[in-house]
């Protein structure tokens, strides 16, 4: 299983896996958080700093 890993307003994000079964996941709020792209975690960490709402899951 591939993993790689670079961080994003300073938050890490991971990729496990590859093609269509890769996931994404990084941890906010203390609590591990994961979505099936890139963007939705992105996305995640700019509502947790931007307005202080952990993502909900997926």
């Amino acid at each position: 299983m591939a993993k790689s890993a670079y961080t994003y307003r300073g938050h890490s994000i991971e990729r496990i896996g590859h093609g269509k079964k890769a996931l994404f996941q990084t941890t906010i709020n203390e609590k591990e958080w994961s979505a099936a792209t890139e963007n939705l975690v992105k996305v995640g960490i700019d509502t947790w700093i931007d307005q202080g709402i952990e993502p909900e899951e997926i």
